[in-house]
């Protein structure tokens, strides 16, 4: 004889009892555990379907990644003639072969190679190369703005062209923060910075001394080969943009370890407060022309 019951459990969990001759059982579910419908099954991943593999559309990005690339390097430095270009397009296109050989030899329409992760490095360069193209761009544009409404290039780069170069760094620091790793967050605040003054000033003055230097060579072919001090002009807000920098620093290195080392909101408040402030002092000096030989006349 066999005894079936279904009964609820006071804390709102479901349990069905059943009895025969041999031992009784019990299964207890949860009724928010419980699938109410086929479409909420959990989904069971098969073994032998095939990854994300597109054979062809990788063939395609080898043969237009370094063209576009050549391109790109074309279009920022220009070659003094023709034949140049030409070169650089006919190694392009040899890299291209090189690489197509190892992937019809290795990969099949559904089957990815070993080495795939090895693609990214080419993803990579074409990405540098949009970035590059991008910037050239955004600078040439803002150098227009500052032309129309009569505002120097050091105005500039301190707001508008720090806002957007900063934007994507602040938006990948807070989603870093949020999916909990502060401390990766806080070393990319400083690490990008630090690494935009050491390279972006090292690489950016290494270039124009260079340049600077062959350009004298070709106007005089007999000279010595001569790399030049380059001479920079420092403004008002520059100098009020370091000596922020510096008392950031300065008061962070004070700051932190007296609130056991623990950022707190009223830090964070502070070093915003401070930005604004700084932004609006270098506004100021540009719109009114303080401290510069004109306005003492």
């Amino acid at each position: 004889m066999n005894m079936k019951g279904h009964h609820r459990a006071p804390n709102g969990n479901s349990f069905s009892t059943t009895a025969s001759s041999t031992t009784p059982q019990v299964y207890i579910t949860n009724s928010d555990n419980v699938a109410q419908s086929p479409e909420q099954l959990p989904a069971v991943p098969d073994p032998t379907e095939p990854k994300h593999w597109n054979r062809w559309l990788v063939i395609l990005q080898i043969f237009t990644a370094p063209l576009f690339v050549v391109f790109i390097y074309t279009a920022n430095f220009p070659p003094s003639s023709s034949r140049t270009i030409l070169t650089h397009i006919l190694c392009s296109l040899l890299l291209s072969l090189t690489l197509l050989i190892p992937i019809l030899l290795t990969t099949t329409p559904d089957h990815p190679p070993a080495w795939r992760s090895g693609l990214c490095f080419l993803g990579f360069a074409v990405a540098i190369a949009w970035i590059s193209t991008i910037a050239n761009e955004v600078v040439g544009v803002l150098r227009t703005l500052g032309v129309i409404l009569n505002m120097s290039d050091a105005i500039l780069g301190l707001t508008i062209f720090a806002v957007g170069n900063s934007l994507g760094d602040l938006v990948a620091d807070i989603t870093v923060a949020k999916l909990g790793y502060p401390v990766m967050a806080l070393s990319a605040c400083f690490g990008g910075p630090m690494l935009n003054i050491l390279l972006g000033i090292g690489l950016s003055g290494s270039y124009i001394l260079v340049t600077g230097a062959h350009h004298h060579q070709h106007k005089h072919p007999g000279s010595e080969l001569r790399y030049k001090s380059y001479q920079i002009e420092v403004g008002r807000t520059l100098i009020v943009t370091g000596f922020t920098l510096l008392l950031t620093l300065v008061g962070l290195l004070i700051a932190v370890p007296l609130n056991k080392w623990v950022l707190s909101k009223r830090i964070g408040v502070a070093l915003i407060a401070l930005w604004v402030t700084t932004t609006i002092i270098n506004v100021a000096l540009e719109l009114t022309g303080w401290g510069t030989e004109g306005s003492d006349n």
